[in-house]
């Protein structure tokens, strides 16, 4: 006899039809409103010639920052909301099927109790990175003095790159806030603090999942940015969307299970040769 799989990955293919429903709105609205790689429609002005040292700044503003929703910007903040429930449904039904085996179907009044917590951290990561592309664009105004535009844009986009890498690490630390708080009763501060205290025992590994989810990231926009005149952006962005929504919550709890939280009710013993 065996346990199953203890991974992050196999939790998922487990469980996939019981969380794929409650995520799958909020990962369609955000591929179809939500547009990052307008990041890489930068790199085809520079190829036709079409940035010049009067309009990069222009240009690099309207991609990387806020500019970039264009007139769906409310369309954007409905999908943050929808986006909020999303992660509070669930870390509930997570929590509940690591701690006694059974999962919730729409726990929503149970949610509901946590929301305002969750909009606080999700807002915060959201003005955060939109705070660091604006520095980023203020650093590219900056540094005009090189002269060469294609210099001054590929310096640009790694600094881009950089930060989120850097980003992603920071929240990293407070990935186990919700696990800590909504399963061991920590109010919302000190479970912040405690999970910084237990991730930080870590850094080299939650750094290399930070550099890896930029790069993913990047690799996922390059998909989409090639497969957009067969107009299947939309499903790259989607199914990238899903899996990581899924992702994200699976992973804290798994980290909380590992680290502090005790035995996991879900796995069940299989029989194996």
């Amino acid at each position: 006899m065996r346990l199953q799989r203890k991974s992050t990955f196999s939790y998922i293919f487990r469980n996939f039809w019981r969380l794929v429903y409650v995520v799958l709105p909020v990962a369609v609205l955000l591929a179809f409103f939500y547009n990052p790689a307008r990041e890489l429609s930068i790199f085809d002005a520079l190829i036709n010639g079409n940035i010049t040292a009067d309009n990069f700044l222009g240009m690099l503003t309207s991609v990387l920052t806020v500019l970039r929703l264009g007139k769906y910007w409310w369309v954007t903040l409905c999908a943050i909301l929808l986006l909020v429930l999303t992660m509070c449904l669930l870390v509930v039904m997570i929590s509940r099927h690591m701690r006694v085996g059974k999962m919730q179907v729409f726990p929503i009044k149970k949610a509901l109790l946590i929301f305002p917590q969750m909009l606080l951290y999700v807002v915060v990561c959201i003005v955060a990175n939109e705070l660091a592309m604006l520095v980023v664009v203020g650093l590219s105004y900056l540094i005009k003095f090189i002269g060469n535009v294609y210099a001054i844009v590929s310096i640009t986009m790694v600094l881009a790159f950089a930060i989120r890498v850097f980003l992603t690490y920071l929240f990293g630390l407070l990935l186990m806030t919700f696990p800590l708080m909504y399963s061991d009763n920590y109010r919302f501060n000190v479970a912040m603090s405690h999970s910084a205290r237990v991730m930080s025992s870590r850094q080299m590994n939650l750094f290399g999942m930070s550099l890896l989810y930029a790069s993913l990231r990047l690799v996922v926009l390059i998909v989409a940015y090639m497969l957009a005149p067969f107009k299947l952006h939309v499903l790259v962005y989607g199914v990238a969307l899903t899996l990581c929504l899924m992702f994200i919550p699976s992973f804290a709890f798994k980290k909380f299970y590992d680290d502090i939280g005790g035995e996991r009710r879900d796995l069940v013993q299989k029989l194996f040769d």
